[in-house]
């Protein structure tokens, strides 16, 4: 469309050109005319005939001028087409700009639209997973919650299964057998004793003096012991579990002679000397929860406040493993339920009767360890502290040491017990022993 009106454009100047030109032609001719008819006439007066011009320096100035008009006129016209010139070949340009940036902008378009068509199709196809992964997911949690339920009726079913052999039969459920120990349990004694046995569930317990014979079936009466004899027992359960023969050792001292021990004390003899030392753990009495989470220093105090001290730790390992040198407070070989060591907290003292040593000591296996005075060779800045506590397990002997404790640190399961020399209560008016300890 613009190609066209340029090219109307210049058809215009070409004919305005031509009409200016053919004007100056007829201009130039008619003034051709009338001067030039008047440049070379001869006036005759009977005089010589003389050459007469007209042409005036006016009118050569105004042919100059007409003839600069009509150069102007030319080069304008000239100028006038090369614009148009230039005007066509600019709108050209900016028409074939145009044309490509049209074509950018449709490319662009397509591209664009191209990329949202993909981009849709990613995002389509991204949730067509998402919806697969889920109905994928939707059915391990169906398949997962039908095999839970498979299982727990499975499990249901076994249970009631279970329950009702239970029912029909209690010893398809039970597989311990009994456990049955004495009170007062064995070990040195100063006077005549009348040992009952306890069992840990419904059993037939029987008991002899002799190793190989002479059981018989224990029916609840005490049983008098008064001089030195070994006591056997064993016990058999409804279903037919049995508990192997033990047995306990008691010896006594029924001479009556005074002691150089308070009556609250044990008197203990060792190869390294005697002494006194407390029968439980802090305070000292029997069926009280003893104390713990003190320092080395709080149960130092406890003991000089009432004219005792604490033990060191050859006294106290002493005192626990006896004349016989046992491992453990109670024998040779380690027995669960004989202390306070396989539960979740700490007991009354004195609430296993067969924790008891060869002397009157209790719980010096289990229950609370206990601090000594004495520090090992490893770092004399700490202090030992023996025995186990109520969750040591089998790690509750006589001998065990555990050194790694500041003395101004305070321990959950750590307590103490204290001692005393037996020459610094010898004639004591608390000397003499009394029955029924």
């Amino acid at each position: 469309m613009g190609k066209k009106s340029a090219d109307k454009r210049r058809r215009m100047h070409i004919i305005i050109l031509l009409i200016i030109l053919i004007v100056i032609i007829l201009l130039f001719f008619v003034g051709y005319q009338y001067f030039g008819s008047k440049k070379n006439k001869v006036v005759n007066y009977g005089e010589p005939v003389i050459e007469v011009n007209y042409e005036s320096d006016l009118d050569r100035t105004r042919i100059a001028d007409s003839l600069k008009r009509i150069a102007d006129s030319l080069r304008i016209a000239d100028s006038l087409r090369i614009i148009d010139s230039l005007r066509a070949a600019g709108l050209s340009k900016i028409a074939d700009s145009l044309r490509v940036a049209n074509s950018f902008r449709v490319a662009d378009s397509l591209r664009i639209a191209d990329s949202l068509r993909v981009a849709d199709s990613l995002r389509i196809a991204d949730s067509l997973r998402v919806v697969d992964s889920l109905r994928i997911v939707d059915s391990l949690r169906v398949a997962d919650s039908l095999r839970i339920i498979d299982s727990l009726r499975i499990a249901d079913s076994a249970r009631v299964a279970d329950s009702l052999k239970a029912a029909a039969d209690p010893c398809v459920r039970d597989t311990l057998p009994p456990w049955v120990y004495p009170d007062p349990s064995g070990g040195m004694h100063r006077q005549v004793v009348d040992v009952k046995l306890y069992a840990n569930k419904a059993c037939t317990v029987y008991f002899s003096f002799e190793e190989t014979g002479g059981w018989k079936i224990y029916d609840g009466a005490p049983i008098k012991i008064s001089g030195n004899a070994t006591l056997f027992y064993r016990a058999r359960d409804v279903c037919g579990k049995e508990m192997s023969v033990k047995s306990k050792r008691y010896e006594f001292d029924l001479s009556g002679k005074s002691l150089p021990c308070p009556r609250e004390m044990e008197h203990i003899v060792t190869k390294n000397g005697e002494f006194c030392i407390d029968r439980y753990q802090w305070p000292n009495r029997k069926g009280v929860m003893p104390n713990s989470f003190v320092s080395l220093y709080q149960a130092m105090d406890s003991c000089f406040s009432v004219r005792k001290r604490l033990c060191t730790s050859q006294e106290w390992s002493g005192a626990c493993a006896g004349p016989e040198n046992w491992n453990y407070l109670y024998g040779k070989t380690y027995e669960a339920n004989a202390c306070v060591t396989h539960d979740t907290i700490v007991r009354p003292s004195g609430s296993r009767p067969e924790c008891r040593g060869y002397y009157e000591v209790f719980d010096m296996s289990g229950n609370l360890a206990e601090w000594t005075s004495t520090s090992p060779p490893q770092d004399r800045s700490l202090k030992n502290v023996m025995g186990g506590f109520w969750a040591s397990g089998s790690q509750s002997r006589c001998a065990d040491i555990r050194y790694s404790y500041f003395p101004q640190n305070r321990h959950n399961p750590v307590g103490f017990r204290c001692c005393r020399d037996a020459a610094a209560a010898e004639n004591s008016p608390a000397n003499s022993r009394r029955g029924g300890r």
